[in-house]
């Protein structure tokens, strides 16, 4: 998808800083690379009609050791896939003042109806701080409810817990989702069930390591950080969570679709250049003989009197 031109909408005390100079401070200075991407909201795609989103947040103590991470993640459609739009990552904002943050990209993501996106804040530690001063100091309405995955009855599924809850229990779940989304790629597009824009994260994934003899599902960072890979795995969770439901999941219908419509195209291809009997004035067999020259109208072969 191609995207727009971004318009900063007034109030929400966002300013453009154009991308040819994120990295040039940390270029001079020789900082670690990613110095220049803090504190700045990256914006890979801005809000777009017809969408819902999800802001997923991993919470660090904000004391310059772990990064906190607020992630933008565009719902996926029939048609496209989910998508990494918009990215903060800090490591000097507490938690308490992480909602001030996360409550103008929440807003600004807002869908059709004027509905702040979902967001889904891992509320382990700090976390909760952050939530409830979203919550109640911003007025913060549309939070992701915990769910029971082992729910025997659907109508029970939900808690009453607001918020992401990382255990041993739902790390795998949202791990596994996580990494097949990125590493399931549709034959026709080429593209994976959920994109990655963000050179923080993908630096983080290239890091993230599952012990020798486990799965994916218990991988973690062989060292520095994660946060970026947990808060893109809630995002792509909570994510699923929305067609979950579903008689077949949104990711196969994409592809179902893709599929029928390569079918028809080839079909239409086939059509083009098929020889048809019904409309000419030259016989089945002759059109099956190799040696009738169509265009001519004459056998181009020795023929006999």
């Amino acid at each position: 998808m191609t995207a727009p031109s971004l318009k900063i909408p007034k109030g929400f005390g966002f300013s453009l800083v154009p991308k040819e100079d994120w990295f040039h401070e940390s270029r001079l200075s020789g900082e670690d690379e990613f110095a220049p991407l803090m504190d700045r909201l990256l914006i890979w795609q801005p809000r777009l009609p017809g969408y819902s989103y999800v802001v997923s947040v991993d919470v660090s103590g904000g004391v310059g050791a772990d990064r906190s991470i607020i992630d933008v993640t565009r719902v996926a459609t029939v048609v496209e896939p989910d998508e990494q739009v918009a990215q903060f990552a800090t490591r000097e904002v507490d938690a308490v003042t992480l909602a001030s943050y996360i409550d103008p990209i929440g807003r600004y993501y807002h869908d059709d109806d004027g509905q702040e996106a979902l967001a889904a804040i891992e509320i382990n530690g700090s976390g909760i701080a952050t939530q409830g001063e979203l919550q109640r100091h911003f007025g913060y309405a549309n939070f992701y409810i915990m769910q029971y995955e082992n729910s025997a009855d659907p109508r029970r599924r939900y808690t009453r817990s607001l918020g992401w809850i990382t255990n041993q229990r739902t790390r795998p779940q949202m791990l596994s989702r996580y990494f097949k989304a990125v590493t399931t790629v549709d034959p026709r597009t080429g593209l994976p069930d959920y994109i990655i824009n963000s050179p923080i994260t993908i630096a983080e994934l290239r890091n993230f390591q599952a012990p020798p003899g486990m799965s994916l599902a218990y991988a973690e960072a062989a060292s520095g950080n994660d946060d970026a890979v947990m808060a893109g795995a809630i995002a792509a969770y909570v994510c699923w969570t929305f067609h979950a439901d579903s008689a077949e999941p949104l990711n196969e219908q994409r592809h179902r679709i893709a599929e029928e419509k390569a079918r028809q195209a080839e079909l239409a291809e086939r059509m083009e250049t098929r020889r048809d009997y019904q409309n000419t004035d030259i016989s089945v067999a002759e059109m099956q003989d190799p040696d009738y020259n169509e265009e001519e109208g004459y056998f181009s072969g020795d023929q006999e009197g």
